[in-house]
């Protein structure tokens, strides 16, 4: 191959690479060292749901070609702040209020390279629901449908349980996980005079804030 042709050659190896850098783009070979990486936030509850914007950020990864020396981290993907990388969780503050977050999480080497960008994924609800004891009617079976309404800011879901007090005796009805919105649950009772109320604690571990509780007469 003679000299001039080599030097084309090479010349538009620069410039493709350089296409490369201008349009975002990576070569796979530039991530070929990172393996394992991986992100999550802390979720001691096992929901999906935390209680505070103040996490714990469970990181890892390894580099076959240098050591791993920071975690980073970014609300939007533009904006980065890196912590010393040392394989345990992270201490960060995720941004905004009660909702789902998406937070952005890569890890750098001694040698100055960047691994791929992992998302870890986490629903934040800052306040306890709220239950509404709304309506009583009758219902088939000699029994009797009661409608409630739960509020939550972050949850989709609560665990409620139904209390009724009345005759002496408080009676709790177990309603299992129940969706946020309008419920029912129905219930048989003798007959007398009755106060009864929603219980519920979110996916968050947060037990109500407020609870508004009704009258309900058996007859």
């Amino acid at each position: 191959m003679s000299s001039a042709r080599t030097a084309r050659v090479g010349a538009l190896l620069a410039l493709l690479t350089g296409a490369l850098l201008v349009f975002g783009l990576t070569p796979a070979s530039a991530f070929a060292a990172w393996g394992d990486v991986q992100a999550s936030v802390a979720d001691p509850l096992g929901t999906g749901v935390v209680p505070f914007l103040n996490v714990k950020v469970v990181n890892h990864a390894t580099n076959d070609a240098s050591p791993v020396t920071t975690v980073q981290f970014s609300d939007d993907g533009q904006s980065w702040y890196a912590a010393a990388y040392t394989g345990q969780p992270t201490d960060w503050v995720l941004g905004g209020e009660s909702g789902h977050k998406d937070l952005l999480v890569r890890f750098g080497s001694a040698d100055g390279d960047v691994s791929p960008v992992v998302t870890a994924s986490i629903d934040v609800d800052t306040a306890g629901p709220v239950t509404v004891a709304r309506s009583a009617r009758r219902a088939s079976g000699g029994r009797t449908a009661l409608r409630f309404n739960v509020r939550d800011a972050g949850s989709k879901a609560v665990d409620a349980t139904l209390v009724v007090k009345g005759k002496g005796q408080t009676r709790r009805f177990d309603l299992g996980r129940v969706r946020t919105g309008g419920g029912h649950a129905l219930v048989r009772l003798p007959k007398g005079s009755y106060t009864w109320r929603v219980q519920a604690t979110d996916l968050a571990g947060r037990a109500q804030v407020k609870q508004t509780t009704a009258r309900l007469v058996i007859r």
